[in-house]
């Protein structure tokens, strides 16, 4: 692989990684914020709300693996990496870690907001493990992005 493109593929892999466990830190920070204040932050609605909430929840992660596997099929990188070159297939892999990981922190997000309508804090766990679920789904292992130019990048 050539030198400029492993430093792309390195610095790209990087700010992805990052992003990953910033959601896992804010899914940590967001259970024990719910632990540890859950009663204090209580503000009752309506319990609808709260469902509703779960069925986005429910919708998010499901949408998660459709959106992952979509993006990432063989052929649509293989025909990316021919008409647009390997740093087209990186800022691919690297925007959709980071969207599949937005998601992912999204989902901690509205465990947080359960929390506060109902009062209990094990809703954010509940979708703490959900957005955990998500953000090891996503996570970009630096050996699969290396093999995946290596297989799709046209040759230079």
């Amino acid at each position: 692989m050539a030198a400029d493109t492993q430093n792309e593929l390195d610095r790209r892999h990087r700010s992805a990684t990052m992003v990953v466990l910033f959601f896992f830190a804010l899914d940590v920070v967001l259970v024990a914020l719910a632990y540890l204040a859950g009663e204090r932050i209580f503000r009752p609605m309506n319990p609808q709300i709260a469902f509703g909430l779960w069925l986005v929840i429910l919708v998010c992660g499901l949408g998660v693996f459709v959106l992952r596997r979509t993006r990432f099929s063989a052929m649509r990188l293989k025909d990316l990496a021919a008409v647009k070159g390997v740093s087209a297939l990186l800022r691919t892999l690297q925007g959709t870690t980071i969207q599949v990981a937005s998601i992912g922190g999204a989902i901690g997000l509205l465990g947080f907001i359960i929390t506060i309508i109902t009062g209990d804090w094990s809703n954010m766990l509940r979708a703490a493990g959900v957005s955990v679920i998500v953000l090891v789904y996503c996570y970009p292992f630096k050996s699969a992005w290396q093999r995946t130019v290596r297989q799709l990048a046209p040759p230079e």
